[in-house]
């Protein structure tokens, strides 16, 4: 493996990758050999540009004391045949200045695919800074929208509150007959009241004349709606001419 002792810039002094990968493909190939049967290898290269460098691999039949069939080639790192004319290769040692140049290159090589790499890793670095930071904002809007979700929960606890005062709650009754004449101001606020005029002179609600047999009706339109206190007076008999009665009904 010595031929591959060359210092090139790309390997930093040194050819390991080529020379590891050299030794792989003559394990591999030993590995596959049948019973009775060795292999001869030999480094060659192209005897035309770009001077690639391959193994030359041929097997001996120990039995029939012959080689077996034409040889094999293949590139370094590799278990896998290479279709050669044996025309277009030499071996190696017929021109060494052409294989340290080759072997050069190759590492050469390894040290450009390791550049890519170093490339890639600085890529994906970037990449995972970004996506970094695409969290960091993830997490920032996750806490806007925490923070809203609390809004939205007291803004319902709010509306809960005052659903609870939506609710029905004790209503109270009231009904009374007058027929004194007098105005007369009812200070409860009031949901609804109605005014029916069952006397005989005309009566007074709200200032306005309600002739006998007359009803009128108000309704604060539900809701927990009042009407304000003292909104509403009456007056039975406001001529005083006898005989007045006016039934008052509401519900406070």
């Amino acid at each position: 493996m010595s031929i591959g002792n060359v210092k090139t810039t790309g390997s930093k002094g040194s050819n390991w990758p080529w020379q590891y990968a050299m030794i792989k493909t003559l394990n591999s190939i030993s590995s596959s050999l049948g019973a009775s049967t060795e292999f001869e290898s030999r480094l060659v290269r192209l005897i035309a540009s770009p001077y690639t460098l391959y193994l030359e691999v041929r097997v001996w039949d120990v039995d029939s004391n012959a080689w077996d069939g034409t040889p094999k080639y293949y590139e370094v790192g590799s278990n896998t045949p290479v279709a050669l004319n044996p025309a277009d290769v030499q071996y190696a040692d017929e021109d060494n200045a052409l294989v340290l140049e080759a072997i050069k290159t190759a590492c050469e090589t390894t040290a450009t695919e390791t550049t890519s790499i170093d490339t890639s890793n600085a890529a994906i670095l970037a990449m995972n800074t970004d996506i970094l930071a695409k969290n960091t904002e993830i997490e920032v809007d996750t806490s806007a929208i925490d923070t809203s979700t609390a809004t939205t929960a007291a803004n319902t606890t709010a509306i809960e509150l005052d659903t609870r005062s939506l609710n029905d709650t004790t209503a109270l009754p009231s009904i009374s007959r007058s027929g004194t004449s007098g105005l007369v101001t009812i200070a409860a606020s009031m949901k609804s009241v109605s005014f029916y005029n069952a006397g005989t002179p005309n009566a007074h609600v709200l200032g306005i004349v309600l002739k006998p047999g007359e009803t009128v009706n108000f309704d604060a339109g539900g809701n927990m709606n009042k009407f304000a206190a003292s909104t509403f007076d009456y007056d039975p008999d406001p001529g005083a001419l006898g005989g007045g009665d006016l039934l008052v009904i509401y519900v406070a």
